[in-house]
Parts: structure tokens; sequence; C-alpha cells
């Protein structure tokens, strides 16, 4: 049987704990996200605090998102959809996919 000195698992515990923690620290959240993508030059997300900083006024997306499939969002916001009226959005997204499943979790769960 191998003994491990203290020292060795201490190391390896150590590791581990700040391979997560920059995982988790590396990780944007979705109001990152909106706000890194611009979204606010047209939305407000008023749950959150976000106001529009553009002329254009588009839909608060408090409340929205969550009475709609997550899928379809995605998909929307990449403008591979169109909405109930025959709409396609105004820009496509542009981040990675792990962002845009993270955008649309996060706005999912902005209700009033």
């Amino acid at each position: 049987m191998a003994l491990v000195a203290p020292h060795g698992i201490r190391g390896v515990l150590t590791l581990a704990a700040l391979v997560a923690l920059g995982a988790t620290a590396s990780a944007a959240d979705g109001k990152e996200i909106f706000l890194g993508q611009k979204c606010n030059m047209c939305h407000a997300v008023s749950s959150a605090g976000i106001t529009p900083t553009g002329k254009i006024k588009a839909p608060d997306l408090t409340g929205l998102a969550s009475k709609e499939d997550p899928a379809f969002l995605g998909k929307f916001l990449k403008k591979e959809a169109a909405d109930k009226k025959g709409k396609k959005h105004i820009k496509p997204f542009t981040g990675s996919a792990e962002d845009l499943t993270t955008l649309v979790d996060w706005l999912q769960k902005q209700t009033k």
C-alpha cells in the first residue's frame, strides 16, 4: 500500500479547488451576457434593474421569456425562427452556444 505525504493530498485538494473556482469565475452569468451583447440597447429587464439605453424601444423582457420554450428562444435570438407575428429578432446573437443557453436560462428566471 502506497503512502501519500500529507502535503501531496493537500496539494491535490488545493489544485482541485482552484480549478473549480476558476471555472466558476470565468463563466459569465446571464445578466453579464445580456449587457455584453448590448441587448439593453433596445430591451429592458425591469426585474434586474436594466433599462434600455438606445432609441429603439423593444419590450421589457421581464415575464416574457418564462412563457416561451427555451429552444424557440435560442433559435429566435439567432434569427433562425420568427415570433408569432412572423418577425425575426433584429440582431442575431453572436456569442457561444453556452452563452446563449446561459442567457436564455437567465431570461426565463426574470419574472415580476
